[in-house]
Parts: C-alpha cells; sequence; structure tokens
C-alpha cells in the first residue's frame, strides 16, 4: 500500500490517498475513515487532474491531525451520505499501519 498527498491545481491539500490493489481510497475527516474514491483512482491513472505526492505513514498521520479531507457539508451533501453509509471504510490506523509494512 502506497500512501500520496493529494494537491489541485492551486497547490491546496486535498487528501491523503492510499492505493492498495489499484483501488483508491481517500481519507475523509467528516467520517475519519478511508474510502474507496473511484473519481480519485480514474484521476490517478488518466486524468491527472491533481498531482500525486508519495508520503510515509508519520507524514499521512500528521496530516490527518491536520484536517486534511474535511469537506463542506453544504457544497458535497452526497459524497458524505455516501461515505457515511459506506459498509466497507479503512480505520485510518490499519491503513497506515499496512503502509508503514509494505515494500510499495
Amino acid at each position: 500500500m502506497r500512501l500520496y498527498l493529494v494537491k489541485d491545481e492551486e497547490e491546496r491539500l486535498v487528501w491523503v490517498a492510499a492505493l492498495a490493489h489499484e483501488t483508491m481510497y481517500a481519507y475523509v475527516a467528516n467520517t475519519g475513515k478511508f474510502h474507496d474514491n473511484n473519481a480519485l483512482r480514474n484521476d490517478f491513472y488518466m486524468v491527472r487532474r491533481f498531482t500525486y505526492e508519495e508520503i510515509g505513514p508519520a507524514e499521512a498521520r500528521r496530516l490527518i491531525a491536520q484536517g486534511i479531507g474535511t469537506l463542506n457539508e453544504i457544497d458535497h451533501p452526497n459524497a458524505l451520505v455516501k461515505w457515511r453509509a459506506d459498509p466497507k471504510p479503512l480505520a485510518p490506523a490499519d491503513v497506515l499501519s499496512m503502509a508503514a509494512g509494505s515494500n510499495g
């Protein structure tokens, strides 16, 4: 599992993302979990509107503690409803542990 800091075109920090077996997960601060984010996966492999900087678990933990991945409830209600109902979210501790234990 690899961890990435995802930035938009203006270099704003948008997500801490985790890539595992071609599935991209994004940390959503509103839920406190990582969720499968197919749109981000498509961007990573094809579109590239965002930039992706590989980071380690310590940096990911620091960014999560700072609130990266917080979505405005008014601007993103549908996405948040979907993620709150996600039956298989990943806990940050599990993601960071897997990333620390993987070779890439």
